[in-house]
Protein backbone atom coordinates (compact mmCIF):
# COMPACT_ATOMS: atom_id res chain seq x y z
CA UNK A 1 0.00 0.00 0.00
CA UNK A 2 1.51 3.38 -0.80
CA UNK A 3 -0.09 6.87 0.09
CA UNK A 4 -1.99 7.28 -3.08
CA UNK A 5 -3.12 3.90 -2.94
CA UNK A 6 -7.30 4.40 -2.94
CA UNK A 7 -7.60 1.88 0.00
CA UNK A 8 -5.61 4.36 1.99
CA UNK A 9 -7.89 6.66 1.06
CA UNK A 10 -10.85 3.90 2.38
CA UNK A 11 -9.07 3.28 5.42
CA UNK A 12 -8.90 6.94 6.09
CA UNK A 13 -12.26 7.62 5.65
CA UNK A 14 -13.08 4.22 7.82
CA UNK A 15 -10.86 5.94 10.38
CA UNK A 16 -13.03 9.42 10.55
CA UNK A 17 -16.67 7.23 10.41
CA UNK A 18 -15.57 5.22 13.34
CA UNK A 19 -13.91 8.00 15.77
CA UNK A 20 -17.79 10.21 14.70
CA UNK A 21 -19.27 7.09 15.69
CA UNK A 22 -18.25 7.21 19.14
CA UNK A 23 -18.77 10.60 19.93
CA UNK A 24 -22.57 9.52 18.85
CA UNK A 25 -22.87 6.85 20.88
CA UNK A 26 -21.10 8.43 23.89
CA UNK A 27 -24.46 10.93 23.66
CA UNK A 28 -26.43 8.28 23.98
CA UNK A 29 -24.79 6.36 26.50
CA UNK A 30 -25.63 9.31 28.69
CA UNK A 31 -29.12 9.58 27.43
CA UNK A 32 -30.29 6.12 28.06
CA UNK A 33 -31.65 4.61 31.11
CA UNK A 34 -32.04 1.11 30.49
CA UNK A 35 -29.18 -0.61 31.95
CA UNK A 36 -29.05 -3.58 29.20
CA UNK A 37 -29.48 -0.85 26.62
CA UNK A 38 -26.55 1.20 27.59
CA UNK A 39 -24.55 -1.56 28.27
CA UNK A 40 -24.99 -2.08 24.49
CA UNK A 41 -24.54 1.00 23.41
CA UNK A 42 -20.88 1.35 25.64
CA UNK A 43 -20.50 -1.93 23.54
CA UNK A 44 -21.02 -0.39 20.23
CA UNK A 45 -18.89 2.60 21.48
CA UNK A 46 -16.00 0.68 22.59
CA UNK A 47 -16.11 -1.48 19.00
CA UNK A 48 -15.81 1.76 17.24
CA UNK A 49 -13.20 3.13 19.09
CA UNK A 50 -11.28 -0.58 18.58
CA UNK A 51 -12.29 -0.36 14.88
CA UNK A 52 -10.44 3.39 15.16
CA UNK A 53 -7.26 2.10 16.11
CA UNK A 54 -7.09 -0.92 14.03
CA UNK A 55 -7.69 1.73 11.12
CA UNK A 56 -4.71 4.03 12.41
CA UNK A 57 -3.07 0.87 13.14
CA UNK A 58 -3.30 -0.13 9.45
CA UNK A 59 -2.00 2.98 8.22
CA UNK A 60 0.69 3.09 10.29
CA UNK A 61 1.99 -0.26 8.84
CA UNK A 62 0.94 0.90 5.25
CA UNK A 63 3.24 4.10 5.53
CA UNK A 64 6.15 2.35 7.10
CA UNK A 65 6.04 -0.98 5.03
CA UNK A 66 6.82 -1.69 0.86
CA UNK A 67 4.92 -5.01 1.01
CA UNK A 68 1.56 -5.49 -0.15
CA UNK A 69 -0.02 -7.24 2.60
CA UNK A 70 0.13 -6.93 6.14
CA UNK A 71 1.15 -10.38 6.94
CA UNK A 72 4.24 -9.56 5.19
CA UNK A 73 5.92 -7.71 8.43
CA UNK A 74 6.86 -10.69 10.67
CA UNK A 75 8.37 -10.55 13.88
CA UNK A 76 12.33 -11.02 13.26
CA UNK A 77 13.25 -12.78 16.71
CA UNK A 78 12.46 -16.30 16.94
CA UNK A 79 12.77 -16.05 20.77
CA UNK A 80 10.14 -12.79 20.59
CA UNK A 81 7.91 -15.14 18.40
CA UNK A 82 7.74 -17.94 20.58
CA UNK A 83 7.21 -16.63 23.49
CA UNK A 84 4.14 -14.70 22.02
CA UNK A 85 2.89 -17.52 20.11
CA UNK A 86 2.48 -19.57 23.78
CA UNK A 87 0.92 -16.47 25.15
CA UNK A 88 -1.62 -16.19 22.18
CA UNK A 89 -2.02 -19.88 22.76
CA UNK A 90 -2.73 -20.01 26.46
CA UNK A 91 -5.12 -16.98 25.88
CA UNK A 92 -7.23 -18.87 23.63
CA UNK A 93 -7.17 -21.77 26.48
CA UNK A 94 -8.56 -18.79 28.60
CA UNK A 95 -11.60 -17.94 26.25
CA UNK A 96 -12.17 -21.41 25.71
CA UNK A 97 -13.13 -21.95 29.26
CA UNK A 98 -14.57 -18.28 29.26
CA UNK A 99 -16.87 -19.43 26.88
CA UNK A 100 -17.37 -22.52 28.31
CA UNK A 101 -18.76 -20.91 31.92
CA UNK A 102 -20.55 -18.29 29.45
CA UNK A 103 -22.44 -20.97 28.07
CA UNK A 104 -23.62 -22.54 31.26
CA UNK A 105 -25.06 -19.24 32.27
CA UNK A 106 -26.94 -18.89 29.10
CA UNK A 107 -28.20 -22.50 29.59
CA UNK A 108 -29.33 -22.46 33.25
CA UNK A 109 -31.23 -18.64 32.93
CA UNK A 110 -34.73 -17.96 32.27
CA UNK A 111 -34.07 -13.84 32.65
CA UNK A 112 -34.41 -13.11 28.77
CA UNK A 113 -32.14 -9.72 29.35
CA UNK A 114 -29.19 -11.97 30.81
CA UNK A 115 -29.29 -14.66 28.14
CA UNK A 116 -29.19 -12.16 25.58
CA UNK A 117 -25.89 -10.13 27.38
CA UNK A 118 -24.36 -13.24 27.42
CA UNK A 119 -25.18 -14.94 24.52
CA UNK A 120 -23.49 -11.40 22.94
CA UNK A 121 -20.53 -12.17 24.93
CA UNK A 122 -20.30 -16.15 23.60
CA UNK A 123 -20.36 -14.95 19.73
CA UNK A 124 -17.79 -12.12 20.93
CA UNK A 125 -15.53 -15.00 22.48
CA UNK A 126 -15.95 -17.17 19.02
CA UNK A 127 -14.63 -14.07 17.44
CA UNK A 128 -11.81 -13.51 19.64
CA UNK A 129 -10.49 -17.30 19.35
CA UNK A 130 -10.61 -16.98 15.61
CA UNK A 131 -9.35 -13.73 15.50
CA UNK A 132 -6.48 -14.94 17.68
CA UNK A 133 -5.85 -18.52 15.60
CA UNK A 134 -5.11 -16.62 12.64
CA UNK A 135 -2.58 -14.15 14.69
CA UNK A 136 -0.77 -17.22 15.63
CA UNK A 137 -0.90 -18.79 11.85
CA UNK A 138 -0.42 -15.55 9.77
CA UNK A 139 2.03 -13.98 12.36
CA UNK A 140 4.61 -16.15 13.88
CA UNK A 141 5.77 -17.79 10.77
CA UNK A 142 9.45 -17.75 10.83
CA UNK A 143 10.82 -14.84 8.39
CA UNK A 144 12.09 -15.77 5.28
Amino acid sequence: MTAEDPVVELVKKQKRAEEAMVKVLEALEGKVHNEAAKLLLTELRLDSTKHARICEQILKIADKTKPDRLWDARIDSYVDMQVMKKELEKHVKLEDDMLRDVEKVIASTKDEALKLLFTHIAEDEKKHHKNVELVIKKSYMLSP
